[in-house]
């Protein structure tokens, strides 16, 4: 490829920043130049930027090494480790997972007044119950849970249902005051205390969480009476099937 010149101006190819609270200096080494056909297809090369007028020299395709170099220069991990049974994808920047059902405590912090809300908070909050089998998927700042009706590990068509606890909405939950953990593997534990931890203060889905003819109460004193693990075959039956598979909440972009 021809040598392209770049306007240079001033200090245009230095960058100063802090790292760690430290000033540091970064002058612009590689240039990465992105292509694009008709279709939307992208191509890429990558250059290196030299001279006291800076321009690119001619450049090579970019691999994947490349990438994963510039990732790992930028603080990304990307290489290679163990991964967990319960993990299901992994991402640049997200991770889905499944986790069996439980029987864990539940906690109230209703922001209304509603009778339905007082009589929930002072029934079952810090009481136990039967979760379902859940399935998280985190992304920076965002985490999203759906609930599964088999406890086993979930296959890419498997159909997703309505995670029925308050505080979602479109399996997204509201974060309110809960800073979480960055999206990391080693951080799942994290990201359950987040979830099963904090205290449900609205019904973000609206509408209905159950099809429990007692309605949500009515489901809540259900999973705290039980004794025995709820099996497939209970969740299909108080749950609200939903239209999402495993692959479409892996794929999607939000």
């Amino acid at each position: 490829m021809p040598k392209d010149k770049l306007p240079s101006r001033g200090s245009a190819f230095e960058v100063a920043a802090h790292f760690n609270d430290v000033p540091r200096r970064y002058v612009c080494k590689q240039a990465i130049l992105i292509y694009k056909d008709e279709q939307g297809d992208c191509a890429a090369s990558i250059h290196t930027v030299a001279g006291t007028q800076p321009g690119l020299l001619p450049g090579q395709p970019i691999t994947m090494a490349a990438l994963e170099a510039l990732l790992t220069a930028l603080g990304r991990r990307v290489g290679g480790g163990f991964i967990a049974p319960e993990i299901l994808s992994v991402g640049l920047d997200s991770l889905v997972w499944w986790c069996p059902a439980g029987r864990r405590r539940i906690w109230f912090k209703p922001n209304d007044d509603s009778e339905a809300s007082k009589r929930i908070r002072s029934k079952f909050s810090g009481s136990h119950i039967w979760y379902p089998p859940l399935l998280f998927k985190a992304r920076p700042d965002a985490l999203s849970v759906f609930a599964l009706v088999a406890n086993e590990r979930p296959r890419p068509d498997t159909r997703l249902w309505k995670a029925p606890f308050w505080n979602l909405n479109d399996g997204g939950m509201c974060n309110g005051d809960i800073k979480l953990p960055p999206v990391a593997a080693e951080n799942i534990g994290r990201f359950h205390t987040a979830f099963f931890d904090s205290a449900f203060t609205h019904n973000s889905q609206g509408g209905h969480l159950t099809v429990h003819p007692g309605g949500y109460i009515g489901l809540l004193e259900a999973l705290a009476k039980r004794k025995t693990k709820p099996d497939t075959n209970f969740w299909v039956s108080q749950l609200i099937r939903t239209k999402q598979q495993v692959k479409t909440i892996i794929h999607r972009p939000e």
